[in-house]
């Protein structure tokens, strides 16, 4: 089974990544720890979804965790399963805030991020906290078209809080270890 899992900055995806990971054994990729190792050229942008395609078809039974819309449509159409994680977006903000200050503060890495990556408190941080503010108001929409466009007939799960990302995972866990 081929999963994504989409949502605002902040709203759990990586940390629920490794969860599904661990109770599944399947392998992740992390659009962020790719995509921060590159230019940010348009150029790059074919390259992470060139390399997100060939994580696809390298492995049956996998999780893409991240957003980047222009690699979006590939996934949708690869996908078992799409998971999105909706939250608030002042949980959001205060949860991109609180591991940006972690990184920063305690050297805390995220496995999830490119090494080389360093938050720096500058202009761009402060227009990314916007970009995590406007999330479900710029987003949403757009994540819905893509949805209907490329995956109507995919399973998509919507999941707001730690209870219903438990529930799921258990139910997820219980149905992919029953024996066929």
């Amino acid at each position: 089974m081929k999963i994504m899992i989409i949502g605002s900055p902040g709203s759990g995806k990586s940390t629920y990544s490794r969860a599904i990971g661990q109770a599944l054994n399947y392998p992740i990729f992390y659009l962020d720890q790719h995509w921060h190792q590159t230019d940010y050229s348009p150029a790059a942008k074919l390259n992470l979804n060139a390399q997100q395609n060939r994580f696809l078809e390298d492995h049956q039974d996998c999780i893409v965790d991240g957003n980047y819309s222009s690699t979006m449509p590939d996934r949708l159409q690869r996908a078992d399963l799409i998971i999105w994680l909706q939250i608030p977006r002042i949980v959001a903000v205060m949860r991109v805030v609180q591991r940006s200050l972690g990184q920063k503060w305690f050297n805390k890495q995220r496995p999830d991020m490119a090494a080389a990556f360093s938050e720096h408190f500058n202009v761009e941080y402060w227009q990314f906290l916007k970009f995590v503010w406007d999330y479900p108001r710029r987003n949403y929409q757009l994540v819905q078209d893509y949805y209907q466009k490329y995956a109507p007939t995919k399973k998509l799960v919507i999941l707001h809080n730690r209870r219903e990302k438990a529930t799921f995972l258990a139910t997820l866990s219980a149905s992919l270890s029953r024996p066929k």
